[in-house]
């Protein structure tokens, strides 16, 4: 399992973050090298030089002398040694230590004390016996610091808002994009307002319904084409279904061979055009998954041993839908046995229709296969009977699956969302 966040706006924003953390600590480091060891340096320097003129001082007259004349000009003086504190507090102070430290060498000694609530920094002079000279150690330095640190916080917590902002400003239009890409793919045409953002998002929103555009033309121009088509056919098939029966000595047996032809290139056209149409035009709407079944059941010209609920409610289209059980109902007839079975029922939040036979069943490198256009088995038809199912279950967020029916047979299920009831 990954810890890194799979949303784009989760992985800009973790990226800011880590680049504000960077230049947060970057910009510690400088500060110390650039701002903090120089400062330090300085007033190393400044206090060595004071305690040169105290000792030529202490050297020329004596130490009482140099003692009275270091209280004089308002300092603390001391024989004894402060006790040792830990350093803590301001870098500033760290550095400053750890520099003394570096020149042991000259005799002298920073420590850090407190005199009543004042912090004090004691300087040890090197002179026989040694003086303490404290100097008072002003705390708005760490102040100073708490408030850069402060403003730095302050700065990048605006920065990453600012570029949360924006980061979600791209995320949120590539979000409503990606919810209506199965729409456009369909054909439909979702508002492109709602595709606000950045140009380059506003463009492929364009790109996409542009495309969606002439997939749907072109869909009305083939349900147009094959409309024609059966039209223009069923003509002529009308004729020679009543020229076969005016025939006055035509054979019986020829005669229902050509009603049998003629009912199935009507039949052929009549799958080409439901495959054309496929029910992209047709309204959602409230219906009864129980009454399509019965009716289907019904039509059919074989006997159904039914098995539904009382009543399977649901939001679809019920003309897609009956067609898609006759052909199940009529695949069943076409390729299985008898018993012949329908079952209905809830599975979750969605309804699941088996159909299933005692045939010779399919195996299932072939299932795949049977769901594709114009796959045509042994006992003929257009290869679009299962395919139409197909594509009504994916426009009501269901599927079709072909399952072996044990002992033998073939079980088709197709599982369809429930919607609202």
């Amino acid at each position: 399992m990954s810890l890194l966040p799979r949303s784009v706006f989760g992985q800009l924003a973790l990226v800011i973050a880590l680049v504000l953390l960077g230049a947060a600590v970057l910009a510690v480091a400088l500060g110390r090298e650039l701002a903090t060891r120089p400062a330090a340096e300085q007033l190393l320097r400044a206090m060595d030089g004071f305690a040169e003129v105290a000792e030529e001082l202490a050297r020329s007259q004596s130490r009482a002398a140099a003692a009275a004349h270091l209280r004089g000009a308002g300092l603390q003086v001391s024989d004894a040694p402060p006790p040792p504190r830990p350093v803590r507090g301001a870098p500033f102070m760290r550095e400053l230590i750890a520099q003394a430290r570096q020149r042991s060498d000259s005799g002298r000694e920073l420590r850090l004390g407190r005199i009543g609530r004042a912090n004090v920094v004691w300087l040890k002079l090197d002179t026989q016996p040694a003086l303490w000279v404290s100097f008072a150690f002003d705390r708005r330095g760490n102040r100073a610091l708490r408030f850069s640190v402060l403003m730095l916080v302050a700065g990048a917590a605006l920065v990453w808002v600012a570029a949360g902002y924006y980061a979600r400003r791209l995320v949120v239009p590539l979000r409503r994009l990606a919810q209506s890409a199965p729409a456009l793919v369909r054909g439909e045409s979702p508002a492109l307002g709602a595709f606000d953002g950045p140009r380059e998002v506003r463009e492929l929103a364009r790109a996409l319904a542009e495309s969606s555009r002439e997939v749907r033309e072109a869909a009305q121009e083939r349900t147009l084409m094959l409309a024609g088509i059966s039209h223009d056919l069923r003509t002529p098939l009308t004729r020679l279904q009543y020229a076969a029966e005016l025939l006055p000595d035509a054979d019986p047996q020829l005669r229902a061979g050509m009603h049998r032809d003629i009912a199935e290139i009507d039949a052929i056209l009549s799958q080409f055009i439901a495959y054309a149409r496929d029910g992209r035009d047709e309204a959602s709407e409230p219906l009864d998954l129980v009454v399509l079944c019965r009716n289907a059941a019904s039509a059919s010209q074989q006997p159904w041993q039914l098995d539904t609920p009382r009543h399977a409610p649901m939001i679809g289209k019920p003309m897609a839908l009956l067609r898609a059980l006759e052909n199940l109902l009529i695949n069943a007839q076409r390729h299985g046995a008898p018993p012949y079975s329908l079952r209905l029922h809830r599975q979750g939040e969605e309804w699941c229709i088996e159909v299933a036979d005692q045939g010779p069943g399919l195996p299932p490198p072939l299932a795949g296969r049977a769901r594709q256009p114009f796959v045509h088995g042994e006992h003929g038809g257009t290869g679009l009977g299962l395919a139409i199912v197909e594509r009504v279950a994916r426009q009501h967020g269901g599927e079709l699956r072909l399952l072996p029916n044990a002992p033998h047979g073939l079980r088709a299920v197709l599982r369809l969302r429930r919607g609202a009831d």
